[in-house]
């Protein structure tokens, strides 16, 4: 979307180019065929600065030369062969690494000076065009690598904050159920000759734990390994709706308005993905609920998540744990997280997350 955008951009700066252009070219009578081709290859590298910077701006200032020293444009009536230049010059700064931006400026300064055969003047006019919006485009490319570079900080840190609270999870999975395995193991001993019924439920307890405690460790295994991508969901419309069939399944009436959930960058549909899990999950488990709404509303720099259910707000806020989970999750990308009887009845949970504008969208 946003490329397209920016081809619409570029498509209308070289029209009004080229309208700017052909006025003042017509002060000098009426121009003939050429001199419009002339004009035309003024305008037309504006259209695609973006996607061919450096032959942009080598083919404007070769436009540009021939418009002023032909004289189809007076020297003094060319602010449209000076914003041509200028666009394209931003363009090849902004768009490219210094060694491949460089050769566009020093074309156009030289450029520039070549003028002074004709006016005196020009060359520092032109000299000023040519070096200001190269000046501009690398200050903005600087800030966009900033900006990127900021992205990729935060993401480190938070994988590295998902990696160690993986590590507490499985910490966390083998101490509880290792500690339930050898209690009930030690009754089923004791009580195996005397009482044989309490053993057979012992020992169903210990299955149980066993079995379960080796659902959670795959999981958190499967996390860890990088090579295993399908281990972790995307976070998109049919990971979201997978969650909302499982809540369904326990028995939980689901209502769901999703917009634009692909939007986001992959990192942050993932904490989507786990604030709706754990707060599902929370109304499963702890809310007695019979029915939710979940909403998540992705914008152009931000997501939103909102789940509230009908059931027990004192009982659905009781999971401390999780909660805490949530809030460290959506903190790690300068988000917020809001967990709290509702003012309709029963617990809402709202997470506002946002994201760079560069970062969004096409990266899953």
């Amino acid at each position: 979307m946003f490329a397209t955008r920016g081809r619409i951009v570029d498509v209308a700066a070289a029209a009004a180019v080229l309208v700017v252009c052909g006025y003042a070219a017509q002060e000098s009578g009426s121009p003939a065929w050429w001199q419009w081709l002339l004009v035309g290859a003024v305008a037309a590298p504006v259209a695609v600065r973006r996607r061919w910077a450096l032959p942009a701006a080598a083919a404007t200032l070769a436009a540009a030369g021939g418009v002023l020293i032909g004289g189809v444009i007076p020297g003094y009536a060319s602010p449209g062969v000076c914003a041509a230049v200028a666009l394209t010059q931003y363009a090849a700064a902004a768009g490219l690494p210094l060694p491949r931006s460089v050769p566009a400026l020093a074309a156009g300064l030289a450029g520039a000076a070549g003028l002074g055969l004709l006016w005196p003047v020009a060359p520092l006019a032109a000299g000023s065009v040519v070096a200001g919006a190269w000046t501009a485009g690398r200050l903005v490319r600087h800030r966009r690598i900033l900006a990127e570079q900021a992205a990729e900080e935060r993401t480190g840190r938070a994988v590295t904050e998902e990696r160690l609270r993986i590590a507490r999870d499985m910490h966390d999975i083998v101490a509880h159920s290792l500690s339930m395995i050898t209690m009930k193991a030690g009754i089923a001993r004791h009580v195996a000759a005397v009482r044989p019924e309490e053993g057979l439920a012992a020992l169903e307890v210990i299955e149980t734990a066993g079995r379960e405690a080796l659902v959670e460790m795959r999981r958190a295994v499967g996390l860890l390994r990088a090579d295993e991508g399908p281990a972790t969901p995307s976070g998109g419309d049919q990971d979201l709706r997978a969650l909302v069939g499982r809540a369904e399944e326990a028995g939980v009436r689901v209502r769901t308005t999703f917009v634009d959930v692909t939007t986001p960058p992959a990192a942050v549909r993932l904490v989507v993905y786990r604030v709706v899990q754990e707060a599902l999950t929370n109304v499963v488990r702890h809310a007695h609920a019979t029915g939710c709404t979940v909403e998540v509303e992705a914008g152009p720099a931000s997501v939103t998540v909102r789940v509230v259910d009908d059931g027990a707000a004192v009982a659905s806020a009781g999971a401390g744990n999780g909660l805490r989970g949530m809030r460290e999750r959506v903190a790690a990308y300068g988000g917020s997280l809001r967990a709290g009887p509702h003012e309709d009845g029963g617990f809402a949970v709202t997470a506002h997350i946002p994201y760079p504008a560069e970062d969004r969208g096409v990266r899953s």
